[in-house]
């Protein structure tokens, strides 16, 4: 088991507040542009489900079985014709072939992912070569005292669900072989990343 698995079962009480406020709007306004066959990272609860387009396929990937095993709740109460399958893997070793995905969709992950590079490598990898990769990241602003109120409020929230708060993640995306295509900045510290292969 790891650390998710153990707080799988308050982890929606925990981030309520900010699905609510900055998270929602965010998946409603990118989860609908996945098209054809679509890997979910991280997915967590479960949250993207209910704004996939009527018809998706999905691989839903997680790390913490005790987590897909909440998405798929989720999953039951929605009746939009999904094709999905529920994949308990590390984004660090995906489980599929190269070439295998029309779109890639993250939302919120790579603050709680311990090796960035490695994923980026692995996302490249499994996306088609006329695929898209879409990003929704929060991150480090480059802002003195904002970062420092960041870095701060980082202790909180890595001990509650290891998520920093202060990850170069921009540059992550940037330095990877994907081609980034077009950056919106978002609500808060959170920027979109639209790339392609």
């Amino acid at each position: 088991m790891n650390r998710y698995d153990y707080f799988s079962g308050f982890y929606d009480k925990v981030l309520q507040k900010v699905e609510k406020s900055t998270l929602q709007d965010l998946r409603r306004q990118f989860v609908p542009k996945i098209k054809g066959k679509t890997l979910d990272i991280a997915v967590g609860t479960g949250h993207n489900i209910q704004y996939y387009p009527p018809g998706s396929q999905v691989v839903l990937l997680d790390k913490s079985l005790k987590m897909l095993e909440l998405s798929k709740v989720k999953a039951e109460a929605i009746h939009h014709q999904l094709k999905l399958e529920f994949q308990h893997a590390p984004a660090e070793l995906l489980p599929f072939e190269d070439n295998t995905f029309d779109t890639i969709l993250s939302i919120d992950v790579f603050c709680s992912i311990k090796n960035p590079m490695k994923v980026l490598q692995e996302l490249h990898r499994v996306l088609k070569k006329d695929g898209q990769a879409i990003f929704v990241e929060h991150m480090k602003t480059g802002k003195r005292v904002k970062d420092i109120f960041l870095s701060i409020i980082t202790v909180f929230t890595y001990l509650a669900v290891g998520s920093s708060m202060i990850r170069p993640i921009d540059q992550y995306i940037q330095s990877s072989e994907f081609n980034v295509k077009a950056v919106t900045d978002l609500k808060g510290t959170f920027k979109s990343f639209i790339c392609t292969y």
